[in-house]
């Protein structure tokens, strides 16, 4: 027995699914004994946050939370994700592996997840006590020994502030560049931070996902998109900082001129076709990713590709583009309007089903 639902993605036309048990099926494959009224209603598979932490509540958490504390914050962020729609996460890494433990939760009460162990940085690359220090001689095989875990993904810190220096390079530019054929070849992807100019190299390295890179240049985007990669810029990240630091502040000035390289670099990464994702970093709380949407339509992106990037963009990055078929799994998030003429309605959830079950929404 199986519940009917109408399925219209934005921009196209309506048809029918129907749901039994966790999964889509084909209406004429099943007995239907139910539905659920979504005609008028836009879907996507789900929201998408591209840059997450479950184990962490906020960027204070970075400077030391306990084993305790980040394993029970795991249940509780997933939640919240699930509950605002969000039901893909991309998990940048923590503080140690335990952010994998995410992956052994009940996949009813958290997103679709997939997941960095701890973030690879050398001393005084990063902050101090947080993450896997990793001395450059040492990089190799280290991530040879991380890359074949089940999470798929592997975090490097790219560029750090070194009092007196300003930013550093933690890698030498050949040893990422094998770092990153190491981790390929173990079928994962790497992700880096990096806030500064060694953005470039990381792109020349063939790193998968730029992390935050506001100093991307115009080639940087081109080379990036020509090969199929992403970048998740993580907006509201990056003004919290400012916040933090003071907009006269050296950083803080670092960080606004990097956010009005955006500018230029958002619309061309999407007149190129290079894959942009939503990322909220904790600078929101969990599951706000709608928030970071927005950011990146005012930052130049339209709002179709502000809304792709929290959603489709993500769910086709991870190979899940016909999330909305039969066989697939029974997510989807409604709305009232299309949300890729207006990003703002991401905001709304009309209705959240998760894995064949009725979350929430404001019908």
């Amino acid at each position: 027995m199986a519940t009917l639902i109408t399925i219209t993605p934005p921009s196209g036309e309506p048809y029918p699914l129907a749901i039994e048990g966790t999964h889509f099926v084909d209406p004429a494959d099943t007995v239907i004994d139910g539905e659920i009224d979504t005609v008028g209603l836009w879907a996507l598979p789900g929201l998408a946050d591209a840059h997450a932490h479950l184990t962490m509540t906020s960027p204070d958490d970075i400077k030391g939370s306990s084993d305790e504390q980040m394993l029970a914050n795991i249940p509780v962020h997933a939640w919240a994700h699930v509950e605002r729609g969000v039901l893909l996460i991309l998990d940048k890494g923590g503080g140690s592996d335990l952010s994998l433990v995410s992956l052994d939760h009940d996949a009813d009460l958290r997103p679709h997840i997939e997941v960095a162990g701890g973030i690879i940085h050398p001393k005084g690359g990063y902050m101090a006590g947080f993450g896997v220090e990793v001395e450059p001689d040492d990089l190799i095989d280290h991530v040879r020994n991380v890359a074949s875990t089940r999470g798929g993904w592997v975090k490097i810190i790219g560029d750090w502030p070194r009092r007196g220096r300003g930013p550093v390079v933690n890698y030498p530019f050949d040893r990422l560049t094998e770092a990153v054929e190491v981790v390929h070849a173990a079928g994962a992807r790497v992700a880096i931070h990096t806030m500064a100019h060694a953005a470039s190299e990381a792109v020349a390295a063939g790193v998968d996902s730029i992390e935050h890179g506001p100093f991307l240049t115009g080639d940087d985007v081109t080379a990036l998109a020509a090969r199929g990669g992403a970048w998740v810029p993580t907006i509201v990240n990056m003004l919290h900082f400012v916040d933090v630091l003071g907009a006269d502040s050296t950083g803080g000035r670092m960080f606004l001129d990097g956010l009005d390289r955006m500018r230029d670099n958002l619309p061309l990464a999407e007149s190129l076709g290079l894959t942009v994702l939503a990322g909220t970093d904790m600078a929101v709380p969990h599951g706000e990713v709608s928030t970071e949407a927005m950011r990146l339509h005012e930052y130049g992106l339209s709002h179709g590709a502000a809304s792709a990037a929290a959603s489709t963009s993500a769910y086709a990055y991870v190979g899940k583009d016909d999330a909305l078929a039969a066989g697939r799994v029974a997510d989807a998030v409604f709305f009232d309007r299309d949300p890729f003429t207006d990003v703002s309605v991401l905001a709304a959830p009309q209705l959240i089903v998760h894995r064949g079950r009725i979350i929430g929404g404001a019908t």
